[in-house]
């Protein structure tokens, strides 16, 4: 479900139905989900197909996560969403198998078009692709691709696209090493 042009910088892009949508998905995660132990993993997996997630294989999803709108979450066997990830899905986000985000990462796929009067909401996906490791703290912003086997360093801020198999760091996100 895409956003629809916002009429004024108050108005919701969301339609009336997905805004109840999203009220029973914070719901039914605060109830069933947010508190649930380790082990619960399929539980939790379980609640996320029920709202339109993407689910293939068995891939981990800490209780602490936020996914903001599950049905634009793909997760692939072995994905892994650490403790208190944020997944900030208002567009797709694509993580593939084997793939680590690690603690408090930021993944953010929304933001606005500032030569707009009214700041419309823009979103772009963010992929994730096999074997990626997110270090903790880190910000993916909006349309960044992260290739194959590529790592990104704790606390980086990444902007653009990384190359496979490559080591980036930093604010912005600089190449550090092959891999």
């Amino acid at each position: 479900m895409k956003p629809k042009i916002q009429k004024t910088p108050y108005s919701s892009p969301w339609s009336a139905k997905v805004q109840i949508a999203l009220f029973l998905w914070r719901l039914t995660w605060f109830w069933t989900c947010a508190w649930t132990p380790k082990y619960l993993n399929i539980w939790r997996l379980f609640i996320l197909k029920l709202f339109g997630a993407k689910i293939y294989g068995i891939p981990f999803v800490h209780s602490t996560t936020k996914i903001k709108i599950p049905w634009h979450l793909d997760l692939k066997h072995r994905a892994c969403l650490g403790e208190n990830v944020v997944a900030y899905s208002l567009g797709e986000i694509e993580i593939g198998e084997g793939a680590t985000v690690a603690q408090e990462v930021y993944l953010c796929t929304g933001t606005h078009d500032f030569d707009s009067a009214n700041l419309q909401l823009v979103t772009k996906p963010i992929i994730l692709e096999k074997n990626v490791f997110i270090g903790a703290r880190t910000m993916i912003l909006p349309g960044v691709t992260i290739r194959k086997g590529a790592i990104i360093g704790a606390q980086s801020v990444v902007t653009n696209d990384i190359p496979p198999d490559e080591v980036f760091a930093g604010n912005p996100a600089k190449k550090i090493r092959r891999r």
